[in-house]
């Protein structure tokens, strides 16, 4: 094995300059101090990794093919700063593993784990980039084992595996990208996305739609049915402060039959010198016959030490009604109620 890797290294070593290949190594390292004010039943206060941003290594890798083409790859994977361990115990890129090509006239094809057309055009406007991992409980991201987590309304899905992709040139403004991930093996149902962006000085708009079938292990029955989810978003920078608006509409979330719900998020980021303010809230409308509705505040304040490095604070508030349990960052709380406290540092390489 270890004179595999030696070969292989020492191949790209001598291959790279011929290609004109270029290689990036990227990442976020990002480690602070949280305080939660119900853990398990307990206030709990300790060292967390990826509070604002997930921490994270990668790769990319482009060549000029020559005429506007280009060959490119992104291999990404999540890490753990507390303890140096990988964010999956069973994939080594859990992140984003694609390849494809572009072209500056007819756009890009890219194949492998991808981020949703949803998650692209809609993430600059949701609470989770600006709030951290806590401020995205209600979109999605990490809200642990509580009534957040039986819906994936704004981040969609996230990565989908084995997916081709198509992302458009843009056009006056405009840009479009479509995914779909195929059955394999008979082990799951098609994945199928699609979505628009318009961009035009400080003004953003945006919509997308996925649909994800039944796995094939767990068919659509009496409690099963297709995962469809569409969503609305824009921004408009004034100059003094961003806002951001999505509201989203998920029917069947994560395949269970009846298992619907609205969200509804604002933002509001204030440039300040070398400060980034921020405030949002959100709501989930649960339409199911639990009725577990949720409201979220979130605010932070990051200090820009240089374009790399941040020192950040974050609050989060969350309330979870007719007796479901609230949760953010992957921490469970035993009553309906939670507040979370982040104040860390975060560098961009």
């Amino acid at each position: 094995m270890k004179k595999n890797l030696l070969a292989l290294a020492a191949f790209t070593a001598v291959s790279a300059p011929a290609l004109a290949q270029s290689v990036t190594l990227y990442g976020i390292a990002d480690v602070g101090m949280a305080t939660v004010s119900n853990r398990d039943g307990k206030r709990w206060t300790g060292q967390d990794s990826g509070r604002l941003q997930s921490s994270r290594f990668g790769l990319r890798g482009s060549e000029d093919l020559g005429d506007g083409l280009r060959a490119n790859f992104t291999f990404e994977s999540g890490l753990n700063m507390t303890t140096g361990a990988s964010a999956s115990s069973t994939v080594m890129f859990n992140r984003q593993a694609f390849m494809g090509l572009s072209s500056t006239t007819w756009g890009a094809v890219t194949m492998g784990r991808q981020y949703t057309p949803i998650y692209d055009h809609l993430i600059l406007q949701s609470g989770a980039p600006t709030f951290g991992v806590a401020g995205g409980a209600v979109d999605g991201i990490a809200p642990g084992a509580n009534a957040a987590a039986r819906f994936d309304n704004t981040i969609g899905g996230t990565r989908i595996d084995s997916a081709f992709k198509y992302t458009s040139p843009v056009f006056s403004g405009f840009k479009a990208n479509a995914m779909l991930a195929l059955d394999e093996g008979g082990a799951r149902g098609q994945f199928q996305s699609a979505g628009l962006a318009y961009a035009n000085g400080p003004l953003t708009l945006a919509a997308a739609y996925h649909k994800s079938e039944c796995l094939k292990s767990a068919p659509c029955n009496g409690t099963k049915a297709d995962d469809e989810l569409a969503g609305l978003g824009g921004g408009y920078d004034f100059g003094i402060a961003r806002l951001g608006v999505i509201y989203t509409s998920q029917k069947n979330a994560k395949n269970v039959r009846g298992n619907n719900a609205d969200v509804f998020s604002v933002l509001a980021t204030v440039p300040a010198g070398v400060w980034l303010l921020s405030a949002g809230y959100q709501t989930l409308n649960d339409k199911t016959p639990l009725n577990q509705d949720i409201r979220q505040f979130n605010l932070s304040a990051l200090y820009l030490l240089s374009k790399r490095t941040v020192l950040y604070s974050a609050y989060t508030t969350q309330k979870v009604d007719n007796g479901g349990k609230a949760g953010m960052a992957l921490m469970n709380s035993s009553t309906n109620r939670q507040n979370q406290l982040s104040l860390g540092v975060r560098q961009a390489f």
